[in-house]
């Protein structure tokens, strides 16, 4: 997540959607300074809205929009150009398999590189939730950030929001999971898994298999 008060913009980075280069591309106007102090800060709720404490936290790197919204004062929160990018489900979860198996480092990369097939993957992954509409929305389903791009027009969808900031920035490539055309993936059963694990983001964001409907 990326957070600017001078430049009045809240970036909900949701896993595997691009992320990585949005916040690379807008870091040099968020004005982000990390610590433990401030990350702990963030979970304080309302006693972040006395006194302007509001304004030394900082936010996980995926926290979600309702948890932003209530840390924040309202006219701050309300104040703010607040945006999401979101992802083809069935595209998501290959990139999140690519991903994996190529980051030895970490731990879930050893699960992944042991498992034997791709569907004994999306079993897996399916367990784990990661729904995108969790990111931008409050517990009531209603969406509380203003923009959400997506990752199919991504420089389009970019594009539109340095113009609403008035700001010009180029997007890197970073954190790329390279892989082949995903639908090549899926077999009738494991694309059915994925279209009725995430049928709320399928159906919220315009979605079908093949991109978007």
């Amino acid at each position: 997540m990326l957070l600017s008060y001078p430049s009045g913009f809240c970036f909900i980075h949701i896993e595997k959607a691009a992320g990585s280069s949005i916040q690379d591309a807008l870091r040099p106007w968020a004005g982000e300074k990390r610590s433990r102090l401030r990350r702990r800060l963030a979970w304080l709720g309302p006693l972040n809205r006395f006194g302007g404490l509001y304004r030394a936290v900082q936010f996980p790197e995926h926290a979600i929009a309702r948890e932003v919204q209530k840390c924040l004062p309202t006219e701050a929160y309300n104040s703010m150009f607040k945006f999401a990018f979101v992802r083809n489900p069935w595209d998501r979860v290959v990139s999140r398999y690519a991903h994996l198996l190529r980051s030895k480092e970490r731990r879930t990369s050893g699960i992944v590189s042991r498992m034997e097939s791709f569907e004994d993957f999306v079993n897996w992954e399916i367990q784990r939730g990661a729904f995108q509409y969790t990111y931008v929305t409050d517990e009531r389903g209603k969406q509380i950030v203003d923009f959400i791009g997506y990752y199919e027009r991504l420089n389009e969808d970019f594009a539109k929001v340095c113009a609403r900031l008035k700001i010009r920035a180029e997007l890197p490539h970073a954190n790329v999971s390279p892989h082949r055309d995903y639908r090549t993936y899926y077999t009738p059963k494991t694309r059915e898994l994925v279209a009725t694990q995430f049928k709320r983001d399928i159906e919220l964001f315009g979605y079908n298999f093949d991109g978007l409907a």
